[in-house]
């Protein structure tokens, strides 16, 4: 009891604070920050599985009838301009959750690099502007870790990157041979990884955005973890500990222009917001940008992730070679397909 206690707090202060500032656009969650909330009882998530399902290996493929399915549900999307609660997009995506039957936790696809195909539509959304793209503050996209927190700002594109742990070289420890763990890690999963960290993932989360005001780009990274449920089928838990915000751009003009908006003083907060900070900083061990550095950048830090099995996660819907269909813990449905190696930053 005391635990949910602590975790409602943790949720409502870190909700408030990201409430007391606002602006947005059509598009994403914190899933992967991305795309359309549904309501997850009412939504037939996955089909029921046997056994058999559930023994498959990863050498295994989607059927061809989840192909075809998965064709049709992409043709909907793309119909209904990538927005994913439309009728016909829901209906395309009941019928191709129903027809997987793989267990995404032991697919070879999961890694990789990922392009959010859906619109982005998590809170804050305030709006397009005149491109088509969703605008948000600079306070919602970052949870308020980066000043100034009111800067308008519109989204080009979302990129995640997925990588397994110990298939770099540098994540091993040369002492044991295991993997190294990150320095932050959800409470409830401390144990689970002290005794096997095979699993682990990274996770980077790139949101690409301009600044509405003066055409500023630059890019806003979410570097977190994630590792498979043990105990529930297609279920990955994620969190996330810090992040960072840097140019686009490395050209003399344009790196005095993101000065001109970034090098600024912390904004005055008045005294809920300055509760609301002090919560987060407890509960979280969140620390917010301290200004900007000497190469441009700003950076944040979680030290107190909220995470875990039961809090944050992603249930895999559909995953082949191309793309990827989850549900998040919040209910967003996120779609995104799988980029080519020369896009890749």
């Amino acid at each position: 009891m005391a635990t949910a206690l602590m975790l409602s707090a943790k949720l409502f202060a870190v909700g408030a604070f990201i409430s007391s500032h606002a602006l947005r656009k059509p598009g994403t969650d914190l899933d992967f920050r991305g795309t359309i909330v549904f309501d997850v009882e009412s939504f037939p998530i996955v089909a029921p599985r046997t056994k058999e399902d559930d023994i498959r290996t990863k050498t295994t493929g989607p059927s061809k009838k989840s192909i075809e399915l998965k064709e049709a549900f992409y043709e909907a999307l793309m119909a209904e301009d990538r927005h994913s609660n439309t009728a016909p997009v829901k209906q395309a995506l009941d019928e191709l959750s129903k027809s997987y039957k793989l267990d995404a936790r032991t697919s070879e696809y999961n890694d990789g690099d990922w392009m959010l195909e859906t619109r982005p539509t998590f809170p804050g959304l305030l709006g397009y502007n005149e491109d088509g793209d969703a605008l948000f503050t600079m306070g919602k996209l970052t949870y308020n870790m980066i000043y100034p927190t009111n800067l308008m700002c519109s989204v080009q594109k979302m990129t995640q990157h997925i990588h397994k742990m110990n298939k770099d070289p540098q994540n091993i420890d040369p002492r044991t041979g295991r993997v190294m763990l990150p320095p932050y890690i959800p409470k409830s999963l401390q144990h689970e990884l002290l005794q096997d960290a095979s699993q682990l993932r990274s996770v980077r989360n790139d949101v690409h955005f301009t600044v509405e005001e003066n055409g500023v780009q630059g890019v806003l990274q979410m570097d977190g973890f994630t590792i498979p449920n043990p105990n529930e089928v297609n279920k990955y838990s994620i969190w996330f500990t810090g992040g960072r915000c840097y140019s686009l751009n490395n050209d003399k003009s344009e790196i005095k222009n993101w000065r001109s908006v970034f090098g600024t003083d912390q904004p005055k907060f008045n005294k809920l917001e300055q509760v609301q900070l002090w919560m987060a900083k407890r509960l979280m061990g969140a620390e917010p940008s301290k200004g900007i550095q000497r190469d441009g950048s700003l950076t944040y830090v979680m030290k107190k992730p909220v995470g875990g099995h039961r809090q944050a996660y992603q249930q895999v819907l559909y995953l082949d070679d191309k793309i990827r269909v989850t549900v998040g813990n919040k209910g967003t449905i996120v779609v995104v397909s799988r980029m080519d190696e020369e896009d890749v930053l």
